[in-house]
Formats: structure tokens, sequence, C-alpha cells
């Protein structure tokens, strides 16, 4: 696949680009072979190209995860096992290292789908529009050669479809699907059109109109065009840094595209700790705060049979311990009894970077590739060597470096060494509330290769700040989907009671847990209590407290809720987060969006309640936004279980700590259907009422019509995950926080809903945007009215501005709250049988900043609807005579137009005139 998949990629990129080398990561349960190596920062989680079973959403297809918008890096390229290995799949979907190219775009470059897509684009989606370049209705698709019949498929019926009513002059009836064709088809492009098992379809479309047969349809309402601003596929490529400033030009002659492969085994886990011990780790309980969590860690998280090293710093650094493999509670104590006592001295990061790399080649005996170092820091590194002097040696040793900025005073080039070695950059505050440094102890476990059922799942996670003799209490859902070797761990800094603070536990039944209780254990060392619930703990509602029994002293209280999967037969329900960078640069305007993905194994969760806590710097309280799932502002596709919001609370440079909380109180649904965008099989439509299967996945005809999500109702239950955090280096010149320094949001989701010959109007409908991106509100609308849809992308301000006195329904200066939905009437000109014009939309906010222009719409009026046929009462001709029909009668046309030309070239030499492009008409089969 890939071997073929790089040759079509060099052709497609324009000899620019091709795989040169793909390493393979081989499963860990599979036995070991010498010609694999072991393997370094590569998992499953990060690859770039993941085969695993089939999603429920997708299956059989093979899809791309996307959660950011156009241009940008998607998350993988999905393949299913069976897919790449059953013999029929290229008959129904082509060559598979074509489709590899075609995920490639929506993966690589942030590409999107340019056909009519019923499932990844339900609201948006539309097989015909009127073209003002054409003056006819045309398919959705690009570009304009691809010859294909209107066609309505009628399930369980026979005959199983029939040839639409209307015609390219009146438009088609509704429910009618554009069936494309191989013959007679005449474009070359494009490859996300999805019809690249085409021989001839070899491109990814271009803006150059000199080159019909890849030029890009720029009318298409697809969500290509909606979301890329109406640009091709090769503008988007050439804007992002594979090509931008011409990087990767073409290649003198042909090159040998034949990729590389390397394969890569992980073995165990291998995590050295390097702890900080400088002399600020003193102040505000923060070394015993990192004590803490570290004891927390080994004792309880370390999965069996896990390497573990530990390191310390300040001037110099010492190996405290060396790797142990933990198999019994003799060896978590011995790493227990080796952690660091006491801190003094200067930072030297340096040092300890060094010296858990010879960690790491345990005396020369193993390789280092594949190890992690968790760094963990309060202040900015004050001895020699310092990162920057040490950072190539890391990058060479093959580790992942995960990073602990300890207060904003930590040394923000730890989050570069994180980024440069695939790592994770994490913050704490130090604050009440924030749990990130257990989260962030926690993630070195969930490396290389976890499956669901092995993940540790936190329900809950938090900290509290208790007054003398204050107690509180918090309450959780705990699903049916976990419930083994369920934990309630708790934590606190300073009392020296015995225990130092009071807690409980009550089950769903009403059961009261204490001290008595089997499961609970008591480290009077590390100032830690456990309750582990024995057995498999019981759904429902669990409730616990905490009360600070000492009478004159505040007392900080960490508490975290863990479990495992039950059943080995049922996912856990899972939330996996993420931000767009570790670094923003807000001083170009740059925000940061959090995601959040809910699922249940491949299955997405919709309808939850997902919440982001961010700590800020400066002193500002932490603020909380509810990221969303509703193809809006930083949501690019509805119903997909991925949550998205923009940040643009910044206070100053610093760092910005994310927290995500998920609650289903009830309303949540797992899907089981397709709700993004999926690979289009190439099925005759003769075959459409009896479609093939892959295993025992059904092919999905394309022309199946678009359906509201559905799912099943999933049980209540509440997540808790670190977000992960960002570094703002600086902010803009005499930046002041809470000022208005961000436009409103770009309006993705902009279509028409309704149009009247009647009435003369045509009915609009969009998400509202905010104030600052998806925040708050914007103060005013402006909207265009033109001819063309090229008028409105490329020169917006000229196009005609709608007056108040056009609005029939709607405020054009009330706009609504981020996200809520607002509904246009809007009067207009109707001259003609059939008249269209096109719309498009910039928002303002109350410190005259403007958003981007919005999607662009095309909206046709028209006297005339084709009446909506019944189903077809007998056979008619079969598709291939009507495909002959129409083809011979397209070579007949184009036969009488070569005629008239090569007449008008020989009488009018001198009067070469082009025609209005409004005006000319491309002869097609539709």
């Amino acid at each position: 696949m890939f071997t073929e998949g790089s040759e079509y990629l060099y052709t497609a990129t324009r000899k620019r680009s091709y795989f040169d080398e793909v390493t393979i990561l081989i499963p860990k349960t599979w036995s070991s072979k010498p010609e694999y190596i072991q393997a370094s920062n590569q998992s499953f989680d990060l690859a770039d190209v993941i085969v695993a079973p089939p999603n429920p959403r997708w299956a059989p297809d093979p899809y791309t995860k996307q959660y950011q918008g156009c241009g940008k890096v998607g998350v993988h390229i999905h393949f299913w096992d069976l897919f790449l290995l059953e013999p029929d799949v290229e008959l129904f979907y082509g060559p598979l290292g074509r489709i590899l190219v075609h995920e490639w775009g929506h993966y690589r470059w942030g590409l999107f789908d340019e056909y009519p897509d019923p499932v990844g684009d339900s609201d948006n989606y539309q097989e015909f529009y009127f073209s003002m370049v054409t003056n006819q209705w045309e398919a959705v698709r690009c570009s304009y050669g691809y010859n294909g019949l209107p066609l309505k498929f009628y399930p369980n019926h026979f005959p199983y479809y029939r040839t639409c009513n209307g015609n390219a002059d009146v438009g088609y009836e509704e429910g009618c699907v554009f069936v494309t064709f191989e013959e007679g088809t005449t474009a070359t492009s494009s490859i996300m059109y999805g019809r690249q098992y085409y021989d001839q379809i070899t491109q990814f479309c271009d803006a150059n109109s000199f080159d019909e047969t890849n030029f890009h349809n720029s009318e298409a309402p697809n969500k290509h065009n909606r979301l890329c601003e109406t640009k091709s596929a090769w503008e988007v490529m050439r804007g992002t840094s594979d090509f931008e400033n011409e990087n990767n030009p073409p290649t003198d002659g042909d090159a040998d595209t034949r990729p590389d492969f390397i394969l890569v085994q992980h073995t165990d886990i291998r995590v050295v700790l390097v702890l900080d011990v400088s002399g600020s780790m003193n102040d505000d309980q923060k070394f015993v705060k990192m004590i803490g969590a570290a004891a927390n860690y080994i004792s309880s998280i370390v999965i069996e049979g896990s390497r573990i090293g530990i390191v310390s710093f300040a001037k110099n650094s010492k190996i405290l311990s060396k790797l142990v493999t933990v198999y019994s509670n003799a060896d978590r104590n011995a790493l227990l009894d080796a952690l660091p006592k006491t801190a003094e001295g200067a930072t030297c990061i340096g040092c300890g970077l060094r010296t858990a790399i010879t960690v790491l080649e345990h005396d020369g005996e193993l390789n280092t590739e594949g190890g992690l170092i968790l760094l963990l820091s309060d202040g900015e590194e004050n001895e020699a060597p310092y990162i920057d002097d040490v950072k190539d040696e890391i990058v060479a040793a093959g580790v992942i470096v995960d990073t602990i900025a300890f207060t904003q005073a930590a040394e923000a080039k730890m989050y570069e060494l994180a980024i440069l070695t695939g790592g994770t950059p994490y913050y704490y505050s130090n604050e009440p509330g924030d749990n990130t440094l257990i989260d962030a102890f926690s993630a070195t476990m969930e490396r290389g290769e976890i499956d669901d059922h092995d993940r540790r799942v936190q329900l809950l996670g938090n900290s509290w700040l208790l007054d003398a003799l204050q107690t509180r209490s918090a309450s959780l859902y705990l699903d049916d989907t976990v419930g083994k070797n369920t934990e309630f761990t708790f934590r606190w800094t300073k009392s020296n009671y015995n225990p130092g603070i009071e807690t409980w536990v009550i089950t769903p039944d009403n059961i009261q847990l204490d001290s008595t209780y089997e499961g609970y254990t008591y480290d009077s060392k590390f100032k830690i209590i456990t309750y582990k619930i024995v057995g498999t703990a019981e759904p429902g509602s669990w409730t616990f407290g905490v009360k600070n029994p000492v009478p004159n002293a505040k007392e900080e209280v960490f508490y975290t809720v863990t479990s495992y999967a039950t059943d080995p037969n049922v996912e856990p329900i899972l939330v996996v987060s993420e931000l767009s960078g570790s670094i923003t640069d807000f001083k170009n305007g740059e925000p940061v969006i959090a995601y959040a993905e809910v699922r249940q194994g491949f299955s997405p969760i919709i309808y939850a309640d997902v919440w982001a806590t961010i700590d800020r710097p400066g002193g500002y309280s932490p603020v909380l936004i509810q990221l969303l799932d509703n193809g809006a502002g930083a949501d690019i596709t509805k119903h997909d279980g991925i949550y998205s919001r923009y940040f643009t609370q910044f206070t100053t440079e610093g760092f910005y700590g994310f927290k995500i909380t998920v609650v289903n109180n009830g309303t949540a649904l797992k899907l089981g259907d397709r709700p993004v965008s999926r690979a289009i099989p190439n099925l005759p439509p003769e075959d459409g009422d009896n479609p093939p299967k892959i295993g025992n996945d059904t092919i999905v005809p394309p022309w199946n019509p678009p359906q509201e999500p559905t799912g099943d109702p999933v049980p209540l239950f509440t997540r808790d995950v670190s977000g992960g955090s960002s570094n703002v280096p600086e902010v803009p010149p005499g930046y002041v926080p809470d000022t208005d320094y961000i436009p409103p949001g770009r309006i993705i989701d902009l279509r028409v809903t309704a149009t009247s010959f009647d009435s003369k109007t045509v009915s609009l409908s969009w998400s509202a945007p905010g104030d600052d991106l998806d925040f708050g509100g914007a103060s005013f609308y402006d909207i265009r009215i033109a001819d063309t849809i090229a008028e409105l992308a490329d020169n917006f301000t000229d196009a005609t501005r709608l007056a108040p006195e056009d609005i029939v329904t709607g405020d054009l200066n009330n706009p609504q709250e981020f996200g809520n939905t607002e509904q246009f009437v809007i009067r207009v000109n109707v001259t003609a049988e059939t008249v269209s014009y096109a719309f498009a939309i910039q928002s303002w906010d109350d410190a005259a900043w403007s958003s981007e222009v919005s999607n662009v719409v095309l909206a046709t009026i028209r006297e005339y609807i084709p009446p909506t046929g019944g189903p077809p009462t007998e056979p008619g001709l079969s598709l291939g005579a009507i495909i002959g029909i129409v083809v011979g009668a397209v070579v007949a046309i184009i036969i009488v137009i070569v005629i008239i030309v090569a007449c008008c070239c020989t009488t009018k030499k001198k009067d070469k005139k082009s025609k209005d492009k409004k005006n000319k008409k491309t002869p097609k089969s539709v």
C-alpha cells in the first residue's frame, strides 16, 4: 500500500513528495524477531496511520480523524486490518495506495472531501446546485469533467432506482443523487472527490483555469469549499509547511519513490523520574507535594512489569535508584525509600537529564530508545549544563521527555524540550483545585501500547483547601463500563495528626466506608489514605468526604478516584484531550483551542457535558468554558464526539493549564452509525439493493441519504483528565487583560434553509459567533449579496451590503450569544424564472474588530421545481445502456461543437472575442 501510494503521491504532488521512510510499530504482544529494532518515541496513540479493529461508525471504510480546520494536520488515518487483507476490497475502493493518498490529503494537509457528504456534513448536504458559471444545474463535483447521471434510489424496492425528473435547465426533483461513471469522464482531479479509483484521476485540483481537467470547482457546496474558503486543494497545500516558500520543489527527473521500511517494537515501560531538589522547592509546600505525588505514583499507579528509576538534581545530579522492575510490594517500597528527603542548592536541569540517560542505559545493558523521562522543576536553570547544552544528546538517545512546570517560575525551555522529543508539557499551578501533578505522573503509564481495557480511568481528581475543622464532600457517577480495581485516594501536606485528615466513602447502597473497611490503607510517611474497593465497585452515585480535624490550621487535600474496565468484552468510556499547541503565539493573535474526544472504544459519545477549567498566570482566577460538539466555531464537525472551544481570556505571558471534566447526566448517546467523512466505494447502482460486505460489515452505498445521528443511551458517568498546557511567551505590546484584542470567530456553517419564488425571499441560518472568536456575542452582522461566489470570496467589501429594510426576519444589530442558531429571511429581486445569489457574512464587535468572511452560500430561487415522482414500476433500460446513450450523445455534441469552432476559426480569425463566462455552457450529461 505504501509503495504504491508513494508513487501515486509523487505524481499527485507534481514530483514534490513521496513516502521516503515508513516506520511500522509491531504490537508488543507479537513474538520478537531479529529485524525488529527498539521503538523510541513511536506509539499507537501518536501514529500517522493506525491499523485497528473496525470503527462501527465507518466500518468497513477507512477514514481520517481531524480535530482542526483547513490546512491543519489531523489526528490519524484509520484502516481496518480486514480491509487491508480482503482480496475484493480493490474491486470496490480501488488500489489501496490511492486510497491512502486520499486519506493522506485529509491527514497531512487538512483537506476535506469535495463530494456531497451525507455523513460528515449532513447539515450542508446537497447533490446539485445552479451554477453561476455555466447557467445550468450542476452536480456537486470537482472538477467539472466527471460524467454521470442523476438517479433516485428506493431501498427495499424493485427496480431499485430510476432516472430523476428534471434536467440541467430546470433542476431536479428532491432526493436526486449524482452517480458518476468512468466512461466519458475527462477530469484528472480531484483526489479529494473520492473517485481516485478511476485511472485518470491523478491530481489534487488547482485554481489554474488553463488546465480544465484539473480546474477547481469553487462553486460546489461541499465541505472543502466551506472550510477552506473556496480554495483549491493545491492552494491549501501550498500554504502548509511542506510546500510554502518553495519548500520541496519538484525533483529533476524521476525519483525512486520506493520507501524504506523500518520495523520497531516496544519492550517494557521504562521511566526515569527527574526531580528538582533545589532550594526553591522548599517554598509553598512544593517539595512535599512533589514527593507525595511521586509516592502515590509508585505505590498505586505504576503498572506491574514496568521499570522505574529516580534521579534528583540541584547544583549537581544524583542517581537515587537505578531501573527497578516492579513486580512486588518490596520493589515499590525500595523505590519509595529512594525518593529524595531534602531540597537545597541551585538548579542544573541539564545535569539531571544527562544522568537520566545514564540510568536508561542501565550500565550499558539497554538501548535508551523508547525510554521516558519525567522532568519536574519549579525554577529557571542557573547552573550549566543547560537544557540547550544537552538537548541534542537527548534527541539522539531516542527518549521522550514529559515535563512538569511547577508554578509560573519554571524554566520555559522545558516546553520546547518536550515538544522536540515528542513528549507532553504539563503545568502545575500549586493552587487548590489543580490535580495536574498526579495526572502527569499517571500519563507515563499510558505511553507505548496500552489497550483501553488496561487504562487507568480517572473518574474524578481535584484538590481542596480546607479551613480548620472544615468538612467537604463530593459525588460522582461510577458507570458499569468500569469498576475493577477502583480506588479513592486522599493526600495532604501539613498535618501530623494520625491521620492528618478524616475521610469516608459512601456507596450507592448508602453504606459508609471508613478506616475499618478492609480495603482501607494509611501511609503516615507520605500522608496518603487509600480505599481499595473490594471486588467490582457497584455502578451508581458514590459520595466521599474529607474533614480537616486540626482546630487552628488550614490543610490542602488532594483526591483522585480511579478505576479500570470490568468486562473484557465491554470497552470503558474514555476521554482523550489535546490542545492546538503547546506554545501559543498570542502576541500575533493566535488563540488556544481545547479538544476533548469522548468515546467508548471507537464509538463517539455525543450530547455529554464537557467543560475545561483553565489556570491563568498573573494571579487571575481560573476560567471555566464549555466545549461543544456543534460544528461551529472551533468545532469543524458536528456530532463526531470531539468537543472543541477557543480559549481567548489571556492575562499575561506564562503557562496556561487545562483540565477537562466530562459528565453525563442522562443525555449522552453512543453513536453506532457513521458521523464523519469516509471513503466512497465504487458500487454500480444495480448492486445497491444488495451491497457487498467486507467481513461482517456491509459497504455503505454513496447515495444513502443523510440521517440524524442515532445511538444508544450510555450510563451516567463522570470523567476528569488533564487537558495539557500551553506556554504564552509574549503578549501584544501594551496588552491589558480583559481588553478586546480578538475579533469575532468566522462563521463556518452558513447555509440556505429555504427559498421562495412567490415571496421573493431567501432564508439563511448559521451559528452565532462570539465577540472574541467563540466567547460572548458579536455586535452586528454585515451581510453581503453578489451575483457570483467569486465576487464574495475575492472582494467581499465591494459586494452589495444588505440594509435593514432588506431583512424580513432577523436583526443585523442584535446578534445572539455564541452557538445559538440565527435565522434570517431576506428579500431579494427575482427577475427571471431561475435566479441565483451568493451570500456571505462578516461579524463585528464593539471594539471594531471584524471576523473573517464566512463560508459563501448560493441561493437559487426558481419558479418551477420538478415534481417528486414515485418509485419505478417496471425495469427500464439498464444503467449500461443509459450510459451508452448519454456518452454517445455527448460525443455527438462535441463533434458538432468542434465543427462550429473550426468554421468560426476559418471565417472569423480576426473576431476572436471571449464570451461572457456567465453565459458559457459546457455540455454534460446532467
